[in-house]
């Protein structure tokens, strides 16, 4: 019976195959290639649906040519990166050198780096848009660029990252999507280049703190970087917040040379000793404190009740008559109102005054002024730079130093010209320096 019935399913089976033999058949391939379609998938979609991704709130207004330095280093590079020290490192050029006294450089460009658009990266490429600057390819990977006149500090220059329409890159990530208001990027997708790198980034743009904040309450974004004010969020529910100190940053108090009680530098010097010690890390110097330049050969500030006194008492502003306004952003309110509390405690009226914006002018400012990598600052001292020498100071010696600094192009004689500079402008005192900031990274923990 069981051999019987076992010979009826088998020839059934047969008599069906036979039948439905193009359909099994037609089947058997669409079913193939689904397969193989789908294994050769998978990565793609494995990367698209189901990679990890980091969501990122970010403070300010930005365009999509005006991105963060550290969104753009992600979706591509420059001629040179910048290293710790703010010296130039190879980048997209793995050597140049400079000849013709400084005024032409040459760079050589890697032979291996390809648009996120699977192109070659090529000398024609590098589309800088420099003022008395003369960008020409030489061949593919060899670049010529003249200059107007010498400048020593070019090669941290073109760091900045290049970039193709669209924001086409050649960095670690590619721009998956972005969203505008106006010109303003709201949002913007970034997806890893390798595969085997975890993290799809996602970048939500706030105009204020609060925004950004309302934001990680809310759960749309994980992290936020660079606030300067995180106690709203110091209990909040599986989240943890990292300090960082900025040493490319400095607060200062910055005179305003063109008033005339601010004029004798004793004064100054006086009103430098009497600001009370605070908590943050003392900066004394005009430079990053890791900068190559980097020199305990300055005039160091610290309190001190005795000397500010004697430098007051003999100063001819220091009168009853001569009251003072330190003039400062929301964030450095206290800052500002410890520092008048002590001044005014050693015979110097002294009054705070909240700003918006610098173009409202002020006697003294406090601010925090983002230093430059190389330590070129003829931008902040020299004299002929009104727009951006933040005390209209005026020194012949110190314009000489600025001048001589970025022309001459050896490490040791640009060392020699920048401790002599830092030392005249730090006894000259047109600031005091106060600190190096630090801000909070706020991140969510899973």
């Amino acid at each position: 019976m069981f051999f019987r019935r076992s010979r009826f399913f088998y020839r059934l089976g047969i008599e069906l195959a036979l039948k439905y033999r193009f359909a099994l058949l037609f089947g058997f391939i669409l079913g193939l290639t689904g397969s193989l379609a789908l294994l050769r998938a998978a990565p793609l979609l494995t990367r698209r649906f189901l990679t990890p991704t980091e969501r990122v709130g970010i403070v300010g207004d930005f365009s999509p040519t005006s991105l963060p330095l550290a969104v753009q280093t992600l979706i591509s590079g420059g001629l040179t990166t910048l290293a710790a020290d703010g010296s130039a490192a190879p980048g997209l050029a793995a050597s140049w050198e400079a000849t013709a006294s400084g005024k032409i450089y040459v760079f050589h460009l890697r032979t291996d780096a390809r648009w996120h658009n699977g192109k070659m990266v090529e000398a024609s490429d590098v589309n800088y848009n420099i003022r008395d600057v003369t960008v020409a390819p030489i061949d593919k990977h060899t670049l010529g660029i003249s200059l107007g006149q010498p400048y020593s500090p070019f090669p941290t220059l073109v760091a900045k990252p290049l970039f193709k329409a669209g924001l086409v890159g050649f960095g670690p990530y590619r721009v998956d999507s972005i969203r505008l208001k106006g010109d303003s990027v709201q949002y913007l997708k970034l997806l890893p280049v390798d595969r085997t790198v975890a993290h799809v980034k996602e970048f939500r743009f706030f105009r204020t703190q609060t925004q950004a904040m309302i934001a990680y309450k809310r759960g749309d974004v994980d992290l936020l970087e660079d606030v300067t004010a995180p106690m709203e969020l110091v209990n909040w529910r599986k989240t943890t917040i990292e300090q960082t100190i900025h040493y490319d940053r400095v607060v200062g108090l910055f005179f305003n040379m063109n008033d005339g009680r601010l004029g004798e530098r004793s004064f100054r010097q006086g009103l430098s000793y009497a600001v009370p010690d605070l908590p943050e890390e003392a900066a004394y110097s005009p430079f990053p404190k890791h900068s190559w330049v980097q020199t305990e050969a300055v005039k160091k500030y610290h309190f001190d009740e005795a000397q500010a006194k004697k430098l007051l008492k003999n100063a001819a502003a220091a009168s009853a008559s001569a009251q003072l306004t330190i003039s400062t952003f929301l964030p450095l309110s206290a800052v500002a109102e410890a520092i008048a509390k002590s001044w005014t405690s050693l015979g110097v009226p002294t009054t705070t005054k909240i700003i918006n914006d610098i173009s409202e002018g002020y006697q003294i400012l406090l601010t925090t002024l983002t230093l430059p990598p190389d330590p070129d600052q003829y931008l902040l001292w020299h004299s002929t730079q009104k727009d951006t020498n933040l005390t209209g100071y005026a020194n012949a010696k110190i314009d000489k130093l600025l001048e001589d600094g970025r022309r001459e192009l050896t490490i040791e004689s640009r060392k020699k010209i920048y401790a002599d500079f830092s030392r005249r402008l730090t006894d000259d005192t047109p600031v005091r320096f106060l600190y190096y900031p630090k801000t909070f990274t706020i991140k969510r923990t899973h």
